[in-house]
Formats: structure tokens, C-alpha cells, sequence
């Protein structure tokens, strides 16, 4: 039979193995038929009985042959597996406890690293959802460090800039340009506040979008060169407010109060880069101005580029790298003059992906539960050599008469396999519940307040049990089974056979330091402490540093306080703008239960805030490029006794400072400091780069005290407040202090508002309590999922001395009975007991603590107020530990010292 011919019967026998033994019985049946047919009409015997017994005892022994021929045929490793599986079956379920708490670890252990898998598959491994995404790279401007400003690799780009590139690029196919926006939406029904995008008309196709209705933006309507405004929508945004009409092409979309034509509608699974857009409408319809001259220094958009076919990843590189210096000769920056110019550089957009904050946290993540999946296997295997040694009569009569160690290896690897495979089965749920906590444990705010950027496409929201989680599941399943099953299969089946079936026990203990010790049980209980000692000194660390970020003081006060987003619509005058918020806070003080209102342009702790630079108008001008940067924020009169940030020195706004008067500003006391050291501030001339306040000197009002608007973990920043009355604008944010709980007043105040004006959208409602929670939130979830990890370890790891010292206790029943009757006191035997479990740890300690300096490391920079090597941590650790042994070995120990000598020598 030729090879194929060969496959395709091993093939047919394995598909159909049914089929196979019928062909097979029915192959023997026939010889042995007709051999006694031969043999009777040889013998002319009318009775063929005789025949066909002569012929059977001829043929041989009929099963062996047919074990023999399948054997051959392949299906002699599936029967054998068979017997195993079932022999396994049977075993595991005449110990229902000890199957129960085997599935249970593994299942956490496998489906802890199954959602953690997810996340990392979802965030860092899986393919970006666009068209051949590995050709795609992000282009950025580097800028110099200047003055107190920080250099930047990741800059974005003005129109102009971008032009001067996309039009002497060589290497790239198409070049696509965005920038993230928001505007209130009306048309169709009610106004609502949406996200979308500012795009050019090679968007799309660079990433690889095609609408699903409609058409894209053409080049003309990109620089809306006399064209009609148009708009794409997103397929959410069509069935929301069109209930999915097909003919929704040539319908209005109004804008900001400005109508958009609707050219085509984008799959629903495409939200943009920043991952929240809903329509997208040509760079021309919405910033006409990014294209006059003046406008090079705009900076607003992200430049994707898809590669051209055979161009390399280097070569785009150093083209961008040419590009940019050309891009400076056109626009250079006067800022850079007589220091490095401004450049530009591309990466891979894949590198781009996450935050290398969010990257780091999630490797820490995916180590920690591999390290509990490791103790957790170690657990099981302690589990199995102590079952393996209370079946030790059983193996050692197997093995005398006759059954080879292999076999018998294989058999036990089966139990341990099927055991795995059972927990992988369980872990589903556990997996499941992980899954759907970690997708709820990012929202977006709070990865933009604490500075953590990166594709919008990319998001916790994306992680999903699907194919790849389960086939890792599967995999870590089928490992671990092989893992915790292989030492104790080998160990069990090299018993002492005298003594096995003498005793029905296991050979005695080897001795150490006059201590005896279980072997193999007690190394797996000691690298369980050593791993769980990692996990708990890192958990510890990221506890102490998350309580050291919620004691930083924000600057102001957040209980009983509401806050909302208002934006009024673009036809409105600026000169009302003033005169209507004015009404927000009369109505909304109006309210029962309402103590204060105050209008501010930004949220503390948002990490979104403008900045601008000062110029201070009693000292010589700076140098251009070199002006002290300022954050800089908009506020009423009220919003200093609103939010409870102090007053240092002189006064706060008042209704007088309004427009036509005197303009005035505040300043933070990190300000004062900087700008004025060890001077009075008050009554300083000062220009302030936004705002109107830069061509007309301002004076400074007051000091008040500082407010951190980025990050909880950074120092607060320099700070100018500017009266809103005198520089009003249309977006601001509306700050609610309540006498009691705040999310009461969430219905009155909508309706107050929209009593106010009936089409103005409010969103992005929350308790300033809320986004202080968010700007600690990345801290918090690290830290709370490390502290359960550790304490699984922990609790495992417990498990494991228990497991050894009770299994070493029931071994030495009758040495502890001789000692308790040649007088061993209840305190000694306790002692000796204890001081094993003791041991234990002291081994698994010591081994732990060089692990975890070297582990801790990698936290370095996901710490805040505490070092790595925490002498306090690490005490704190040792400590629990070390009663966690102790009481481990307090409950056999009891038992040890409570054996009755007549009774243990009697048994023994």
C-alpha cells in the first residue's frame, strides 16, 4: 500500500471507528467460517461443530488478534486512553473533596490569566481594526526643549504644515489628517452633545474605511472651496436619530447650529481614532481659518500615512525625517532660533497603540496572575503526592505484578490532565466575570485626566472572550495539568515496595537538620510562599502608594458638588454669553437644597486645561520662545467660595469686573511664587496670551490657592484665572454645591436648564467626587487587582502548608505517640510541629525576598511617595506570612498534641 493510500486508511479508521470493528468482526468471522467449512468437507463429518471448534483453536486467540489489528490500525493509543479517561473518571469521583478544591484553584488560576490574556490580546496583540494596519505609521513634529518647556516627539501638525509634507512626500500612498471635536447636534430630534471629527478627504482612505452608504469627502469640500457643507455620520448616530433611513442621503444635520448635508454613513464598528466619533465632516466646513498664512502655528491635527507597497519601515522613516526639515524651512518657528529646529518623525501606528503606562500596568497584571496560576499549580501537585502517597499500596501491588512504570505514569498524567481540563471548563466563568470587570474599569475620562493617551480605537472596552482567549484557556489548561501532574506521577510510582505493601504507607521521611522532611511536598510549599511573598510585598507597594495619592489634597473641595458641561450654540454673540450664564446661576441657585453655583472653563483634575504664556508687563520682555507658561481658566466671581479654594491675598472677582472695565486676573500661589519670588504680586501689570489679555495689560487682583488640574501625582501647576465677564466664551463647565447628596439635584437642575433654553444640550453630569475617583482610578484598579491576586496567593499558599504539615502529622502518628509516652510534654509536640510549618517559611521567605527585590523594580514607575525596596512593606509582608505559617500549622499541630500514645502504638 503506497503512503497516501495508507494516511487515507488510518484516517477512515479514525473517523469511523465504528464502522472499522464491523468490517473487522466480520473479516474474522469469514476465515474462521470458511477454514471450518474446509476442515468438514475434509472429514465429510455431518456435524460441523467439530470442524469449527478445531478451526477456532487453530486461528488462535480471536480478541488478541483484534486488539492486535487495531493496535496496528491506530485505535490502540484511543482505547488505551479510553481506560485511562475512565479509570480517572471513576477515581477522581470517589474523592468528591479533594476534585472539588483541585477545580476550584485551577479554574481561578486559568480563568484569572484568561481575562488578563484578553486584555492584553485586545490592547497590545490584536491587529488594529483597519486595512492592512501594519503599513500604516503615525507622523509627529519634534519639537526642541525651550524655556520650561519640555522637548516632544508626539507633536501634531497645522494645516499648512501638513501640506508641506503631503505635498513633497514620495513614499506613502495617501496621508489622512484628523482632530478630535465636539458640537451639539440637532435635526432629526432632540439636541444632543456628540463627538466626531475634523478630516481631510484621504481620512478614510488611508485607514481603510468604506461607508456603507453613500460616499466619502471629496478634495474640493475638504478646503469647502465654494462647496455646500457636508457630513458623514456614524451607523450608531443614523439608527439613533434617522431610525436607519436608507434615504438619509441629502437629509440636514445641523452642527452648531449650522446645517451639514449627509453624504454617506460609516460602519458601526468605526469610531474614529480618538474612538468616540459619530460624524466627520471636512477640515474647510469647520476651521476655515486653519488655511491662511498665519495659521502655520495651529496645531490640531494627527497625521496617519499608509506605506507604499516595497517601502520599508526604515526607509519612510528617514523620508520623514527629510520631510521635516523641509517642513521647518517653510515655517520656521521663531522660538527655536540659535537652538535645534523643529523636525518630524514617523512610527509605526501599531506603536502608537496605548499609553506605555497602560502597557507596563498590564504586563505587571499578566505576571501577577501567572505567578498565581503557578502557586496554584504548585497547590495541586501538593495535592496530588499526598493523595498519591495514601494510594501508595495500590501502586506498589500494581507495579508487582507486572505493570510497567510508564503505563502507570501515563495513568496518573491522565487524572492530572483531566483535572485541568475540568478546571479550564470551570474557569470559563471566572474568566467571564474578569472580562466584564476589566472592560467597566477604564472609562475614557479618566485615562484623559491623569495624562494616559493613545489610539481611541484601542480601549478596554474592546476586550471580549472570543477564539484566541479560549484557545489560550485550552492551551494553559493542557500545561498546567502537565505541570502539576508530572512530579507527583513520578514520585508516586517509585515507591519502596516492601515497605508499601508491608505498611499500605509511604517510606519514611527523609531526615534534615533533625527535622523530617516530605520531600518534594515541602520544596512545591516552600516556592508557594516564596511566590506569593512577590505577589504580596508588589500588592503591598501599589496599596501604600494609592493611599499616598488619596491623601494629596486637591486644592479644593469636592463633596456635595455637581458638575455639568453647557455649550452654548456658535450663533450666539459673545457679548450674551455673559448675561446668560448669569441667569444658569440665578435659576440654579433659586433651587431647594442648592448652596452655591459657579461657572468655570475646566474641571480640576482633567488633565484637558488650556495653557498659555505671560508676559510680565514691569520687568523687560522675555525672549521670544522663553515666556513663563501658564495654565489658564475662565471663572464667575462665585467660583472661589464654590469650590473652597482659599483666598492668600488681596480680593477675588466681583460683579464690577466685567467688560469696558479695568481688567483683572488671579494667579495661584504656585504662580505668585514663579512669576514674583519673594515679591507682593498684587497690583503687578501682566499680559496673558489668551483671552483678549494680552494686548491690554491686566492687573493682579488676588492669590488664591492652588488647584491641581492634572494629575494627582504631579505638583500643581502655574495658574492664571481671568473673569469670565470680561473674556466670556461658549463652553464652560457648572459647578452645583449641594446641602446634602448631590445626584438629588441632577433631575431639578436639568430642568432648570432646560426651562432656560429648551435646545441647549447638558452633558458630561458627574460629582466632582467622581473625577477625583477618576484621577486616581488607573492607581486604584492596579492596586485593588493586585491585592486580590496576592491574597489568593496567600490563601493558597496556606492551603500548602496545611496540606504538608497535616500529611506529615498523620505520617508520624506513631513517632509522635513514642515521644508522648517517654514523656513529651503537649507544649513540646506543639512545638515541633509548628516549628516545621515554621521552616516552611522561613525557606520559602528567604527565597521570596530575593525574588521580590527584583520584582518590585518593574513597579518603579507605577509607584507614588514609596520606593521599591519599602522597608516597611516588606516587614509588613514577612509578618504575615509568618502568622499565616503559624496558623497553617496550629490546627494539625493541635491534633499532633492531642494523640493518644496506647492508641497511636496500638495502630501503628
Amino acid at each position: 500500500m503506497s503512503f497516501f493510500g495508507a494516511l487515507r486508511h488510518r484516517l477512515r479508521v479514525l473517523l469511523r471507528p465504528a464502522a472499522y470493528q464491523r468490517e473487522l468482526d466480520e473479516e474474522f468471522r469469514f476465515h474462521l467460517a470458511l477454514d471450518a467449512m474446509q476442515r468438514q468437507h475434509a472429514s465429510q463429518a455431518p456435524d460441523g461443530s467439530v470442524a469449527r471448534m478445531e478451526a477456532r483453536r487453530r486461528f488462535g486467540n480471536v480478541t488478541s488478534m483484534k486488539e492486535e489489528t487495531r493496535h496496528m490500525a491506530g485505535l490502540g493509543f484511543f482505547d488505551v486512553l479510553l481506560q485511562d479517561l475512565g479509570f480517572a473518571l471513576r477515581t477522581l469521583r470517589r474523592a468528591p473533596g479533594f476534585t472539588t478544591v483541585a477545580i476550584l484553584t485551577l479554574a481561578f488560576g486559568i480563568g484569572a490569566n484568561t481575562a488578563i490574556f484578553s486584555a492584553v490580546d485586545a490592547m497590545l496583540l490584536r491587529a488594529l481594526p483597519f486595512r492592512d494596519p501594519d503599513q500604516l505609521m503615525k507622523l509627529s513634529i519634534v519639537r526642541p526643549a525651550h524655556g520650561d518647556r519640555p522637548g516632544s516627539d508626539d507633536g501634531v501638525w497645522s494645516y499648512l504644515k501638513f501640506a508641506v509634507v503631503r505635498d513633497a512626500q514620495k513614499d506613502f500612498t495617501s496621508l489622512g489628517i484628523s482632530a478630535e471635536d465636539q458640537a451639539t447636534i440637532t435635526g432629526g430630534s432632540d439636541a444632543e452633545r456628540a463627538s466626531g471629527e475634523v478630516v481631510n478627504a484621504e481620512y478614510l482612505p488611508t485607514l481603510g474605511i468604506q461607508p456603507i452608504l453613500g460616499r466619502g469627502i471629496t478634495s474640493e469640500e475638504e478646503r469647502n472651496k465654494g462647496a455646500e457643507r457636508v457630513v458623514l455620520i456614524g451607523e450608531r448616530l443614523w439608527q439613533r436619530r434617522f431610525n436607519a433611513d436608507p434615504a438619509v442621503r441629502g437629509k440636514a444635520l445641523v452642527i452648531d447650529g449650522k446645517p451639514y448635508t449627509i453624504v454617506g454613513v460609516v460602519p458601526v464598528g468605526f469610531r474614529g481614532l480618538s474612538g468616540r466619533a459619530e460624524w466627520w465632516v471636512p477640515v474647510g466646513a469647520r476651521y476655515e481659518e486653519v488655511f491662511e498664512p498665519d495659521e502655520a502655528w495651529d496645531h490640531r491635527f494627527i497625521l496617519t500615512a499608509r506605506r507604499k507597497p516595497g517601502v520599508t519601515t526604515a526607509r519612510a522613516k528617514a523620508a520623514v525625517q527629510v520631510l521635516g526639515a523641509r517642513m521647518n524651512q517653510a515655517y520656521p518657528d521663531p522660538r527655536y532660533n540659535g537652538g535645534p529646529p523643529e523636525g518630524a518623525m514617523a512610527r509605526e501606528l501599531d506603536a502608537t497603540r496605548v499609553d506605555p503606562v497602560v502597557r507596563r500596568s498590564l504586563l505587571v497584571l499578566l505576571g501577577a496572575v501567572g505567578l498565581v496560576l503557578l502557586i496554584a499549580c504548585a497547590n495541586v501537585a501538593n495535592l496530588f503526592l499526598v493523595r498519591a502517597a495514601s494510594r501508595s499500596r495500590e501502586i506498589a501491588v500494581r507495579l508487582a505484578v507486572g505493570a510497567g512504570r510508564k503505563r502507570l505514569v501515563r495513568q496518573l498524567l491522565t487524572e492530572s490532565l483531566l483535572l485541568s481540563l475540568l478546571g479550564g471548563v470551570a474557569s470559563v466563568a471566572f474568566a467571564w466575570a474578569g472580562v466584564r470587570l476589566l472592560s467597566s474599569l477604564n472609562p475614557a475620562s479618566a485615562l484623559r485626566s491623569q495624562g494616559i493617551e493613545g489610539l481611541g480605537a484601542v480601549t478596554f472596552s474592546s476586550i471580549h472572550l472570543d477564539l484566541t482567549a479560549f484557545g489560550f484557556a485550552a492551551a494553559l489548561a493542557l500545561v498546567t495539568g502537565i505541570l502539576f501532574g508530572l512530579v507527583p506521577a513520578i514520585a508516586a510510582t517509585r515507591p519502596s515496595l516492601t515497605s508499601a505493601l508491608k505498611e499500605g504507607t509511604a517510606p519514611p521521611a527523609r531526615a534534615l537538620g533533625g527535622i523530617r522532611w516530605p520531600g518534594s511536598r515541602s520544596v512545591l510549599a516552600a516556592v508557594e510562599i516564596a511566590l506569593a511573598l512577590v505577589l504580596l510585598a508588589g500588592s503591598g507597594l501599589m496599596l501604600r502608594s494609592l493611599a499616598n495619592l488619596l491623601n494629596v489634597e486637591p486644592g479644593f473641595d469636592p463633596d456635595r458638588m455637581l458638575s455639568l458641561r453647557l455649550n452654548l450654540p456658535g450663533q450666539g454673540s459673545r457679548d450674551s454669553m455673559p448675561g446668560f450664564y448669569d441667569q444658569v446661576i440665578e435659576r440654579l441657585s433659586a433651587l431647594p437644597g442648592v448652596t452655591g453655583v459657579a461657572i468655570g472653563s475646566c474641571p480640576p483634575l482633567s488633565g484637558g486645561c488650556n495653557g498659555t504664556v505671560v508676559d510680565l508687563r514691569d520687568r523687560p520682555p522675555a525672549k521670544e520662545g522663553t515666556e513663563p507658561a501658564v495654565g489658564v481658566h475662565w471663572i464667575t466671581p462665585t467660583w472661589p467660595a464654590v469650590m473652597r479654594v482659599p483666598l492668600e491675598k488681596g480680593r477675588v472677582f466681583t460683579g464690577s469686573d466685567r467688560k469696558g472695565t479695568r481688567k483683572a486676573v488671579l494667579v495661584s500661589h504656585t504662580a505668585a511664587q514663579k512669576l514674583w519670588p519673594g515679591e507682593d504680586p498684587i497690583g503687578r501689570p501682566i499680559g496673558v496670551g489668551q483671552g483678549g489679555f494680552w494686548k491690554d495689560t491686566a492687573y493682579v487682583a488676588g492669590v488664591i490657592g492652588d488647584v491641581r488640574y492634572g494629575t494627582l501625582d504631579s505638583l500643581p501647576g502655574a495658574d492664571v484665572y481671568l473673569p469670565y465677564a470680561q473674556s466670556p466664551g461658549s463652553r464652560m463647565m457648572v459647578f452645583v454645591r449641594a446641602a446634602g447628596d448631590p445626584l438629588m439635584l441632577a433631575g431639578p437642575v436639568r430642568a432648570a436648564l432646560r426651562g432656560l433654553a429648551p435646545d441647549l444640550p447638558v452633558y458630561d453630569m458627574r460629582t466632582m467626587s467622581s473625577r477625583v475617583a477618576d484621577a486616581a482610578a488607573r492607581a486604584r484598579q492596579g492596586a485593588v487587582l493586585l491585592a486580590l491576586f496576592a491574597g489568593v496567593a496567600l490563601l493558597l499558599a496556606t492551603m500548602g502548608i496545611y496540606s504538608v504539615i497535616s500529611f506529615a502529622v498523620t505520617q508520624r502518628t506513631r513517632e509522635i505517640g513514642i515521644r508522648v509516652a517517654l514523656g513529651a510534654t503537649r507544649g513540646e509536640v506543639l512545638r515541633l510541629v509548628v516549628g516545621q510549618g515554621t521552616a516552611l517559611a522561613v525557606v520559602g521567605g528567604i527565597l521570596g525576598l530575593g525574588a521580590a527585590f527584583l520584582a518590585t523594580r518593574v513597579l518603579q514607575s507605577l509607584l507614588f511617595g514609596i520606593e521599591p525596596l519599602d522597608p516597611v512593606t516588606f516587614g509588613v509582608v514577612v509578618a504575615l506570612l509568618g502568622v499565616a505559617a503559624v496558623l497553617a500549622s496550629w490546627i494539625p499541630a493541635r491534633r499532633a498534641a492531642g494523640v493518644d500514645p496506647v492508641v497511636a502504638l496500638r495502630e501503628g
